[in-house]
């Protein structure tokens, strides 16, 4: 293994490998993994990677555990816009990179299939985590794969087919009366108490996450790339393994960094245009619940990937949000649930920020069926078999 200490990216504040911690003691912040880079360098090469099938698996070198508990996920499709990139007029290059076909449709799967394994070297019996929904069919998911117990904590406007989802895998989901950040101080509590080993959108989640990034690295060197932002770990640990895979010279340059957030819950979008503190969103609602989160964990490290990367933030209302889904699904055969199209809807709001000729990159999140039927137009036309069909095709 590869890994040297955990560190806080913020203030720098280091803990040996073995802490059971989760944010930093010193600051608050969300932590990270530090690794070996010197070492890795003279060992993951270019050769190494492409003798390994293409999935997450392949990158476990830059995972900090042993093994991974997999079903196959990642390897998700990097496509380039069939249709939307002529008819819209774009003067860039246009690629979607869809996440609906990891095991339980979304790219928390990335994630899980880390966390899930160091909740296993701790020797953890049970989970817990707080989730709006794709993160707990996620863990659920592999919790029982792992054969641990799990326990979900869901906010109000928690999706019906994603709560039937986590309970088909078997986790107890409990159902409370306000927003994610409710369920999350209920699933902190747990662990604080000793009752479950915590998971969510923590440092062992965020390095499990880096795989839709090193993906990306391998197949195209982008320009820009649009992540949708909730609490934040999808953005920060792209950004990381970009970083990771430019230290080892997999990777020639860095792309910048676009962040979307829904207008109606956007701390980061905020923060980041007036250059001042993230403050929490009180009871926020939006169609792309998905990333619904009102006081994101990883604000701070948002902000700092954004910066870094010479990116921006941009907060796109649910219409735009609606639109950008029926544009996928119609003109490009993607179909998304609205948080896994906010990235799209950035791209189609800002797309003249971005420079002619650009390679744009942009993260498809989750599968529509994850979601119910909001905005999507239309409806079934009931016939019957003595009608005859030539009345319906004229």
């Amino acid at each position: 293994m590869f890994e040297k200490h955990i560190s806080c990216p913020l203030c720098g504040n280091k803990y040996p490998l073995k802490s059971l911690i989760f944010r930093c003691r010193k600051c608050g912040s969300t932590l990270e993994v530090a690794f070996d880079y010197s070492r890795l360098k003279k060992i993951l090469t270019k050769e190494k990677l492409s003798s390994r099938p293409f999935l997450h698996s392949r990158y476990l070198e830059l995972y900090p555990v042993k093994n991974l508990f997999s079903l196959q996920e990642g390897g998700t499709a990097l496509l380039r816009s069939r249709n939307l990139e002529k008819e819209l007029g774009l003067k860039f290059r246009l690629y979607f990179k869809y996440e609906g076909t990891n095991p339980t449709g979304s790219f928390k799967d990335r994630g899980s299939s880390v966390e899930v394994a160091k909740a296993v070297e701790f020797r953890a019996e049970k989970t817990v985590c707080a989730s709006t929904g794709n993160m707990g069919a996620s863990v659920a998911a592999y919790s029982g794969l792992a054969g641990l117990k799990c326990s979900i904590f869901t906010p109000k406007d928690t999706a019906s087919t994603k709560m039937e989802q986590i309970l088909a895998y078997g986790a107890n989901v409990y159902h409370t009366s306000g927003d994610y950040t409710q369920a999350m101080g209920l699933a902190e509590e747990i662990f604080r108490e000793g009752k479950a080993y915590l998971l969510g959108d923590y440092l062992y989640r965020r390095e499990g996450t880096k795989s839709i990034g090193f993906e990306i690295c391998e197949t195209l060197s982008p320009d820009y790339v649009f992540c949708p932002v909730g609490n934040g770990t999808l953005i920060t640990a792209t950004w990381k393994a970009f970083r990771e895979f430019k230290i080892l010279g997999l990777a020639k340059r860095l792309p910048r960094m676009a962040g979307i957030q829904a207008e109606t819950c956007s701390p980061i979008v905020k923060a980041f245009r007036e250059e001042s503190p993230i403050r929490a969103v009180k009871n926020p609602h939006t169609v792309a619940v998905a990333i619904e989160c009102g006081d994101p964990i990883d604000g701070k490290g948002v902000i700092r990937a954004i910066r870094d990367s010479k990116g921006f933030a941009e907060g796109v209302s649910d219409s735009e949000i609606l639109k950008a889904r029926e544009l996928l699904a119609k003109r490009e055969g993607l179909f998304a649930e609205p948080g896994g199209a906010a990235a799209f809807a950035g791209i189609l709001k800002s797309k003249e920020k971005i420079e002619s000729g650009s390679r744009v990159v942009c993260l498809v999140t989750g599968h529509g069926l994850k979601s119910p039927r909001t905005g999507v137009k239309g409806k079934p036309i009931d016939v019957s078999e003595k009608e005859g069909v030539k009345r319906f095709f004229r």
